[in-house]
């Protein structure tokens, strides 16, 4: 069976600003530290609320540290506690949501203030998302450098499957007695199922190829997110009250390698469906073979050895399976055009209809949200 990726659109140019002033040279070093300070703050004031969703989704250019083990990691948190983490917010009880105008993002912002706290991603899950975008065929995006990608310039972010906003909030439950551990287990289970899958997928690519020195390197980041997720997943079930524990857990599991494998299109993709269950649709060639009436009985149909042309069958990819089959509730919501079609992590758009039944009748069991900030005339890639 092979896979064939979907056409993206071709990118356009983005402008850079230049910015004009005095010589870091001729100013002393309190002076340069003011300027620098009263240019952030003015530039964070311009900068509107679709702005600032893209600092919290794409890779900031400086290379993240190397974590340390689990247990260190939880010690130091335990050591510089901060702000207690919030309770749960409310949901929409309505089914079919519908997006908020742009006039209450910033309202939303400060009412919603754990949001912005979201962990970076980690290196790990940074280059194995990056190797492996580099790897598809089907991508109009190439990085060069893990730790200087340049995602802002190909409006590029790595698009969630199941949304941080939704792993939070359950992982919540866990900690406000609203769930048992089975519960929490239950559907963090399907990340470790998924992230298993495209591990022994990579493996099977491995075969043959023991040179390959990006592809070794890019299933020793998939193992490592695997190792660490399991172990941060298995702390908390066990001290759920931990507020330390809770916070490594979170950072594994919004940079989970299952669940965000990739890069695709920020503005008008991204961005308006961040919040929302985020699907990757994959085109499937099947190998097809004809048969040919004899006229008897069915029994004796004689098989036609003439090759035809193989059957394109659109599905969900391996992590966008696990997540539409979690239970009601879990998931906010799925996000759809105008038109009614399901928007994808590539931006591109696909009718329900197209897609296998089980998917369907297991995405149509979720909220339905229509995103007004979805648009189909995005640009995204490389010149």
């Amino acid at each position: 069976m092979k896979h064939t990726e979907i056409q993206r659109p071709k990118s356009g140019q983005t402008s850079t600003t230049k910015r004009n002033g005095a010589s870091p040279l001729q100013l002393k070093p309190s002076m340069l530290a003011l300027q620098q300070q009263i240019g952030n703050q003015a530039v964070l004031q311009l900068m509107g609320p679709k702005k600032r969703a893209l600092q919290e989704d794409v890779y900031e250019d400086e290379e993240e540290e190397e974590e340390v083990a689990v247990d260190k990691q939880i010690k130091k948190q335990k050591s510089n506690a901060g702000t207690p983490i919030p309770k749960e917010q409310p949901k929409p009880s309505s089914v079919d949501v519908e997006e908020e105008s742009e006039e209450s993002d910033e309202e939303e912002e400060e009412a919603s203030e754990w949001e912005v706290k979201r962990p970076s991603f980690t290196t790990a899950s940074k280059r194995a998302a990056f190797a492996s975008t580099n790897r598809d065929p089907g991508y109009p995006v190439k990085i060069g450098d893990y730790r200087k990608p340049g995602l802002a310039e190909m409006n590029g972010a790595m698009p969630h499957r199941m949304s941080y906003n939704d792993i939070r909030n359950n992982a919540l439950k866990l900690r406000d007695g609203k769930e048992t551990a089975t519960d929490f287990n239950r559907w963090t289970d399907r990340f470790i199922t998924a992230g298993k899958e495209k591990i022994d997928k990579r493996k099977q690519e491995q075969v043959g190829k023991e040179s390959d020195k990006e592809l070794k390197q890019l299933i020793t980041d998939m193992e490592k997110s695997q190792k660490l997720f399991i172990i941060t997943r298995d702390k908390l079930a066990s001290n759920p009250n931990d507020n330390a524990v809770f916070e490594a857990f979170i950072k594994q599991a919004n940079s989970f390698h299952a669940n965000v494998p990739d890069v695709g299109p920020h503005f008008g993709v991204n961005n308006p469906v961040q919040e929302n269950a985020h699907m990757h649709v994959e085109t499937v060639e099947e190998p097809q073979t004809a048969t040919m009436d004899t006229g008897e009985e069915e029994s004796e149909e004689m098989t036609d050895t003439t090759p035809k042309p193989p059957k394109l069958t659109r599905r969900l990819s391996i992590m966008s399976r696990q997540v539409r089959r979690m239970s009601i509730g879990r998931i906010s919501a799925f996000p759809y055009d105008a038109k009614g079609n399901l928007i994808t992590t590539d931006g591109s758009t696909v009718s329900m209809d197209d897609l296998p039944k089980e998917d369907r009748e297991a995405i149509g069991q979720h909220p339905k949200k229509t995103v007004k900030g979805y648009d189909p005339n995005f640009k995204f890639g490389n010149q």
